[in-house]
């Protein structure tokens, strides 16, 4: 059982480069099934354990479908009332990888939203590499796998 859950664990870090590489994005975490954190790249512990951060990933996980959508607050009630507090909005893709865990991933709403194509190959590229269930997924051969997926 040991050598599976390091290869999962292998296998989301190797897939966030990847995806960090191909989106731009400048925050990424993974989590297994159980949402337990694998890995992360600039997300604050507050930022990983926060409601709305642990709901979408689920519903990615329980889907089986990637999620694109915003770090906006939920309930209109709580909306900003200026324009200075959109300055912190950011698009955000969740993108689960069957029977493994998730991928999310966000970067500034200004910098344009991550494109669906781009989910779309990276979701491919994840259920593929957790088809294959290899103990050798490392980061190039993703990026190998990425560049041949349409």
């Amino acid at each position: 059982m040991r050598a599976v859950i390091s290869m999962n664990t292998s296998l989301l870090a190797s897939l966030m480069q990847i995806a960090i590489q191909q989106t731009g994005a400048d925050r990424a975490m993974v989590c297994d099934t159980h949402l337990a954190i694998v890995d992360s790249v600039n997300l604050e512990q507050a930022d990983m354990l926060s409601e709305h951060l642990t709901d979408i990933i689920q519903k990615a996980i329980a889907s089986g479908q990637p999620l694109i959508t915003n770090n906006a607050v939920r309930d209109a009630a709580n909306a900003p009332l200026t324009k200075t507090n959109f300055d912190n909005l950011r698009g955000v893709v969740v993108i689960p990888v069957a029977g493994v865990g998730a991928l999310y991933l966000d970067r500034p709403l200004k910098q344009g939203i991550i494109a669906k194509n781009t989910v779309n190959r990276l979701m491919k590229v994840a259920e593929q590499a957790a088809k294959d269930n290899s103990s050798e997924t490392t980061a190039a051969k993703l990026g190998e796998l990425y560049q041949q997926t349409t």
